[in-house]
């Protein structure tokens, strides 16, 4: 993919943010919005046992937008959030749209659905953001990249992978939310040149908070159970909307949409691991072998684009098409 550089000049659009040539830092990023979402699915599962989803999500989006009205407004100004430009207004819109779509759909389908299918049907929304990043984003994997690429989605598909199908009104409506969780990414790769990630996830947030709230007031606006599991939603308040999302829009201006999707789909291995250390659970056979692959995946797509990049390689690949 092309970086543009920051530069002033006569060129220079205000109000949009380039793409640091950094990709090193934006592995680190992606990696650390995995382990957060980890987290988030662990301590999410937990609060679900007390709460209703749509009584958690109006909490959590809540969490995070006073947390960052407290931690960010104070030093930055009203300012830094409202001011945008029309450009990044709009794919901020479309993003947060998106976003709310997608965790509907998904959720929805999973009431009338075997958990595990969703959970396989929702991967793909990995290949649906590598599609839109080639065809609008130009975005190319090297050979070394592309058979990471193929370990990390063979490691997804040997952990979720269930041969049961079925067709029914949850099928459609978590294939529907997979497809939204797809193009949110794309969404949010695009928002993120125009909006500073702090910005654009307080915005998300604060919109995400006020539509749970008038659709869970608008229901049956039972709080019951949440006296035992508040530790875990104020937790999940951080994990989720705050540390998980703005380490993959960080990781998002540096790195590609298609590679920041395979890697961030490296979650159930820390999963696993969380759930190993605190629930005392026990991986299959079948999560340790695809979390294998996927991490093998993962570290082989980052080995490949150092590699590629290296001076050795280029001198190695002279000499090869000299001969």
């Amino acid at each position: 993919m092309n970086h543009r550089t920051n530069h002033s000049g006569p060129n220079t659009r205000p109000g949009i943010s380039t793409d640091p040539v950094t990709p090193a830092s934006g592995y680190v990023f992606v990696t650390t919005s995995t382990f957060f979402a980890a987290c988030a699915t662990v301590t999410g599962k937990w609060n679900l046992v007390e709460i209703s989803a749509l009584l958690m999500s109006a909490l959590i989006f809540t969490i995070a937008t006073v947390a960052l009205s407290v931690g960010y407004i104070p030093f930055r100004g009203l300012r830094a959030m409202f001011t945008q430009t029309r450009r990044g207004w709009f794919w901020m819109w479309m993003f947060t749209l998106s976003s709310f779509l997608a965790v509907w759909f998904f959720w929805e389908g999973v009431q009338r659905m075997d958990p595990s299918l969703a959970a396989f049907l929702n991967r793909s929304e990995v290949m649906i953001a590598i599609i839109l990043g080639m065809i609008f984003l130009k975005e190319r994997f090297n050979r070394i990249e592309t058979a990471g690429a193929i370990l990390s989605i063979a490691g997804i598909v040997i952990m979720r992978l269930t041969l049961r199908m079925e067709y029914s009104t949850g099928f459609w409506l978590v294939l529907a939310g997979s497809l939204f969780f797809g193009i949110t990414e794309f969404f949010s790769k695009v928002a993120v040149r125009h909006v500073s990630p702090v910005p654009l996830v307080y915005l998300r947030n604060m919109f995400m908070a006020v539509v749970y709230w008038i659709f869970f007031f608008g229901g049956d606006g039972d709080f019951g159970g949440l006296e035992k599991v508040w530790p875990g939603v104020l937790a999940l308040g951080f994990f989720g909307p705050i540390f998980s999302r703005l380490s993959y829009l960080s990781a998002l201006k540096r790195m590609e949409l298609a590679k920041v999707a395979i890697i961030s789909q490296g979650q159930p291995v820390f999963v696993i691991l969380i759930s190993l250390l605190w629930l005392h659970q026990l991986p299959t056979v079948r999560e340790v072998t695809g979390g294998i692959f996927l991490t093998v995946g993962c570290l082989v797509m980052i080995l490949g684009r150092h590699q590629w990049n290296s001076p050795w390689f280029s001198r190695w690949l002279t000499r090869k098409k000299a001969h």
